[in-house]
């Protein structure tokens, strides 16, 4: 497939409708952007929520785990906290 789209003048381009639905893509969707053999390759990206620790949620696994307080000190170390 192939369909003309052009560059703004603050360097965005807008995807063709066809190639949207191609690709299942959806508004919000974040994609991967790479420079190979001078010419750009767009790809969907899958991209996995992360998660900060705050001292109410590191509560709640101590609190549902089994660990002793010397290991949630170990842990804390570990993360940073």
């Amino acid at each position: 497939m192939k369909a003309l789209t052009s560059l703004s003048k603050r360097g965005q381009i807008t995807l063709p409708a066809e190639v949207r639905r191609a690709l299942g893509l959806k508004p919000g969707d974040t994609l991967v952007v790479r420079v190979e053999a001078g010419r750009v390759v767009l790809e969907p990206a899958v991209v996995l929520p992360v998660e900060l620790y705050t001292e109410e949620r590191i509560r709640e696994f101590a609190e549902n785990a089994q660990v002793t307080p010397e290991e949630l000190d170990a842990f804390r170390r570990a993360w940073g906290l």
